[in-house]
């Protein structure tokens, strides 16, 4: 009898331990929070690459890898990467892990039309003191791969940079149509939500977030950027990575939406986008302590 008692309360015990763990993490990988920049911690590595891998038929393959480390350990490391064609999110990949100062995470993707790939990460890592304060650190990589397929070749045109005239005809074509396609999206949401132009003195493109790495935002000194950038992972993580919250409370995957255009005023900032079913979306954040 006493026996049986020992063994169940044993294994209570470890029920109990493997959920706090369970819990733990899950806390972890939902919380990417802006924190104070901390200037002593840097990513030796940052980057987001596109590849061609292979064609089977009409359909090919893009090899998708981000990578990224930090010159110290860190309580929390994540990742978010989104990955776009003309215009449209296709797929995301995210990585977290505790007490780690390296991440790497790679996906092929399989496609048939002709499209400009534009893939764009956030790197962050949150930092513990001995003090117990709390501070992060974060970058932002990139990259863009054209591919132009065709039933008639055996391998589609594939290059990051035009090298001949069709290469950059086809460049061309491509930029247009993505662009297009944005700025119907993005005129969507202006008109369904009564948006002024007046009041944002800066747009920027979610794929042209990586040009603020290392400088700063108009109006706002490299510090702010930083917090403005910092703040805006944050509610792109929770609000767009990790799904959409519409109007009536339900949640929706951002796979088909559109790139996020973002417009900044003195004191907040609007991401707009419409989801797969063209349904126009604003999310708002406040520029705070600046």
């Amino acid at each position: 009898m006493r026996k049986d008692f020992l063994r169940l309360s044993l294994a209570l015990i470890i029920l109990i331990f493997i959920f706090y763990i369970f819990q733990q993490k899950e806390i972890a990988k939902e919380s990417i929070t802006y924190f104070p920049i901390d200037p002593s911690v840097t990513f030796p590595k940052a980057s987001t690459s596109l590849e061609y891998n292979k064609k089977r038929f009409d359909e090919y393959s893009i090899f998708w890898k981000t990578q990224s480390s930090i010159n110290k350990q860190a309580y929390l490391r994540q990742d978010m990467s989104f990955l776009f064609a003309n215009g449209k999110l296709i797929s995301t990949m995210g990585e977290w892990k505790q007490n780690k100062m390296e991440l790497a995470e790679e996906k092929s993707i399989i496609e048939s039309k002709s499209s400009l790939f534009q893939a764009v990460s956030f790197h962050f890592a949150e930092v513990h003191d001995s003090n117990g304060s709390i501070f992060s650190s974060q970058r932002i990589s990139g990259d863009t791969l054209f591919v132009v397929n065709s039933t008639y070749d055996d391998k589609p045109f594939v290059f990051h940079t035009p090298k001949s005239n069709v290469e950059e005809e086809w460049k061309q074509e491509l930029i247009s149509e993505t662009d297009d396609y944005i700025e119907f999206a993005y005129k969507s949401v202006l008109n369904k939500f009564g948006i002024s132009l007046e009041d944002y003195h800066t747009r920027i493109l979610l794929s042209d977030l990586t040009q603020f790495n290392d400088s700063r935002i108009n109006l706002f000194s490299q510090e702010q950027t930083a917090e403005i950038i910092g703040q805006l992972t944050e509610g792109l993580y929770k609000n767009y990575f990790l799904g959409i919250t519409k109007i009536d409370g339900s949640t929706i995957s951002p796979i088909g939406s559109s790139m996020p255009v973002i417009l900044i005023a003195n004191n907040h900032l609007l991401v707009l986008f419409i989801t797969e079913s063209k349904e126009p979306v604003v999310l708002r954040q406040q520029i705070s302590n600046l």
